[in-house]
C-alpha cells in the first residue's frame, strides 16, 4: 500500500476539488455574491508545494499542478469574506458553482468545503431565506446536487457558523518559498 507525505494528503483535496466534475453542493454565483474578485492570490500562499517529484506552483495569478494550470480570473475567481478566502469555480454540467474557502490560522492554511450533510443543509436552511433546492445535472447520466443561494450577509453566517468541512491538518504558507514534506520521525525503540 502507497502511503503519501502530508503536503501531498493536503494537497489532494485541491487538487480533487479543482478538477472534480460532480460537486456535491454548488452555489447559484462565485461566493460571496457582491463581492469583487481579488486580481491576484495573496502573497502569502505563493510559492511552491513541493512532494517526491510532484511539485505545485502557486504563481501571482495562477496554479501550476504537473501539467494543468488554472488561471485567476479564467478558471477560478478569488473572493474574501469574514476571515476566510473564497475559492470559486465554475461547473460547467450545471452552470453553477462550486466554493473552496482557504482558511488562514497564523502561518498555516487549512483548506475546506461544503458538504451535502443533512444537518448543515438543514442549519443552512435556517440561517437563509432560501432552502438549499436539491437538483441534478443534465446529460447522462447526470448527478445530484444541492443548489444553495446565499446573500452576502447570509453567506458570512455560514461562514461564521463553520458550516464547511476543514482537513484536519494545516499546511505551513509558502510565502514565496518552498514547501517541502517534514521529515520522517526518529525511529522510537
Amino acid at each position: 500500500m502507497k502511503t503519501f507525505s502530508l503536503p501531498t494528503l493536503l494537497v489532494l483535496p485541491v487538487i480533487v476539488l479543482l478538477t472534480s466534475c460532480q460537486p456535491s453542493v454548488q452555489f447559484n454565483d462565485a461566493m460571496p455574491p457582491g463581492r469583487f474578485d481579488l486580481p491576484n492570490i495573496p502573497r502569502a500562499f505563493r510559492g511552491e508545494i513541493v512532494d517526491d517529484d510532484e511539485i505545485w506552483r502557486i504563481g501571482k495569478d495562477s496554479i501550476h499542478m504537473g501539467d494543468e494550470v488554472l488561471v485567476n480570473g479564467e478558471d477560478f475567481v478569488l473572493r474574501r469574506m469574514a476571515g476566510h478566502l473564497l475559492m470559486s469555480q465554475p461547473v460547467p454540467e450545471t452552470g453553477h458553482w462550486e466554493v473552496m474557502v482557504i482558511k488562514r490560522d497564523g502561518d498555516q492554511f487549512r483548506m475546506g468545503q461544503f458538504e451535502d450533510d443533512d444537518e448543515v443543509l438543514k442549519r443552512m436552511a435556517i440561517l437563509m431565506e432560501t432552502e438549499p433546492e436539491p437538483k441534478k445535472s443534465g446529460g447522462k447520466p447526470g448527478y445530484r446536487y444541492v443548489l444553495v443561494s446565499p446573500t452576502a450577509k447570509e453567506f458570512r453566517a455560514v461562514l461564521k457558523e463553520g458550516l464547511y468541512e476543514l482537513e484536519d491538518d494545516g499546511m505551513p504558507l509558502p510565502r514565496g518559498g518552498r514547501v517541502m514534506p517534514p521529515p520522517p520521525p526518529p525511529p522510537t525503540n
